[in-house]
């Protein structure tokens, strides 16, 4: 091989994937649940953040290591599908790994363990779908939210956030929720339909509300510039005369054409505010690209590029309210508004980053019940039953495909057990008694095994499910590691030699 890279092979690689897995596990595992611990993370810059989440821990974890990174992508996949059970994922793939390498010392091959893990994996999620609870779909989408932002920083408020999560899912998909945080008081958190954007208008003065058309600008508004040295007075006057009847004349232009509102994306020359002031229109200016486009999709507008030339087809119609609060900022409905903003004060930067974390995770989770109204009973309940599931049911003929079966369901059994450890309780205890009672759920607020009124979106947990095995199984087959050495490492042996 190459003397610039090393080949890790056979069982040597193994289990420096199992070990690598494991770690990553244990690294997130104290965050599970609503008595999970926080982590502090601080970067090479000094930035830090305090956080239990655990997309955003593996995320800030800077490593090289090869199955490091794959293992983060699962969790910034799992994120990206199903907003949340990022921590339930990597410690599954951990579990899964360990008990897989402890069959291999056995001598299973990873090939029968592979065949055991996909049988479990179906007969769990067989499981899921005959435990999964319809209900309505606000229902369902309060119920998730409330068991998304348990044990977050949200926690405290998390009746009226997980309100206003479910109702702006049932507006917009997640895309088109924006969350906006600012100084002030986390009670005073409110949901606006419509698109929202943090500026106050370009002018005082403005009308506060206006209905009617709307144009949307993207170069400045101003009028062109020469770079040219004049000294005589009667020509910088006529030059500024020559400004001012430009800017005039597009001003005419837009309001014969009935715009009442304009939005730049760029800057706006004083004149031309006062222009709009003195018509009565509104206008708004360095409004960012992303909420141009908000807007654009609301109104049903078009982004002009080219001041010079526009008509009435490029424009939307909507209304648009202006708000002086904490922050100033103006909200814009339109009739293809299918938008919503959640407005979160915060008493500090640190709880802000928090409370936006949580409830991207509670916005999404509610979305998905929306599109698909199933629960599941969560505090480890579902997990339990699954595992109760598979050992239920018929073993398989052949016996090392069969003790990977029943090592998949042993493995499930690793939430719950979290949860307990988590909690402060007994973990051979619940294991036991869960083992014999699976609808009981992890009660860490009681210390104790109860039925619990805590739901999780069956999309969550199938996902979960689905992505911990496949990826468990593609890094089980890998039989060898060639590992490239850094170009800084190559660079510094070649100059010391």
């Amino acid at each position: 091989m190459d003397e610039d890279s090393r080949t890790i092979r056979g069982r040597d690689a193994q289990r420096m994937i199992v070990d690598t897995a494991w770690n990553m596990a244990e690294a997130v595992r104290a965050t599970l649940g609503p008595r999970g611990m926080d982590m502090m993370l601080v970067d090479r810059m000094g930035n830090q953040v305090l956080t239990n989440d655990g997309a955003t821990i593996l995320k800030a974890l800077e490593t090289r290591d090869p199955i490091a990174k794959i293992i983060s992508e699962v969790a910034k996949s799992q994120e990206q599908t199903a907003y949340d059970g990022t921590t339930t994922c990597i410690i599954l793939i951990g579990e899964l790994l360990r008990r897989a390498d402890e069959l291999i010392n056995r001598g299973v091959h990873p090939n029968a363990i592979i065949k055991g893990y996909r049988i479990g994996l179906e007969q769990a999620l067989g499981a899921a779908k005959k435990y999964a609870l319809p209900m309505e779909p606000f229902d369902a989408a309060y119920k998730v939210a409330h068991t998304a932002m348990t044990g977050k920083s949200a926690e405290d408020f998390v009746e009226n956030l997980a309100d206003l999560c479910a109702k702006a899912a049932s507006i917009a998909e997640p895309s088109e929720i924006k969350l906006l945080t600012f100084s002030g008081k986390p009670q005073d958190a409110e949901l606006i339909e419509g698109v929202v954007v943090l500026k106050a208008p370009a002018a005082p003065g403005m009308p506060e509300k206006l209905k009617g058309k709307i144009m949307l600008l993207e170069p400045e508004f101003s009028p062109p510039v020469a770079n040219v040295s004049i000294a005589d007075p009667a020509k910088i006057a006529e030059i500024a005369q020559m400004q001012n009847d430009f800017l005039q004349n597009r001003v005419d232009t837009i309001t014969e054409l009935g715009v009442q509102i304009v939005f730049c994306q760029r800057g706006m020359d004083s004149r031309v505010t006062q222009y709009m002031r003195k018509a009565g229109m509104l206008a708004f200016k360095n409004i960012r690209r992303s909420d141009m486009q908000r807007i654009a999709a609301a109104t049903g507008a078009e982004v002009i590029t080219d001041i010079s030339d526009f008509n009435s087809e490029d424009l939307g119609k909507g209304e648009v309210s202006t708000h002086k609060d904490a922050n100033a900022y103006v909200c814009i409905t339109g009739k293809s508004s299918e938008a919503a903003t959640i407005l979160m004060p915060a008493p500090t930067e640190q709880a802000a980053e928090e409370f936006q974390r949580a409830l991207e995770d509670a916005v999404g989770v509610s979305y998905l019940c929306v599109k698909e109204p199933f629960v599941v009973n969560g505090a480890g309940s579902i997990q339990a039953r699954m595992s109760s599931h598979i050992k239920s049911l018929s073993a398989e003929e052949n016996p090392k495909v069969e003790a990977a079966r029943l090592a998949y369901a042993e493995a499930l059994m690793i939430i719950p057990q979290t949860l307990a450890e988590s909690a402060g309780m007994d973990v051979m205890d619940v294991t036991v008694r869960m083992t014999t009672e699976p609808n009981l759920g992890v009660d860490v607020n009681n210390m104790m095994l109860t039925e619990m009124e805590v739901y999780e979106p069956l999309a969550v947990v199938n996902s979960a499910m689905s992505s911990a095995v496949e990826n468990g199984v593609s890094l089980l087959r890998t039989h060898s590691i060639v590992m490239a050495k850094p170009i800084q490492e190559i660079f510094g042996e070649r100059a010391s030699d």
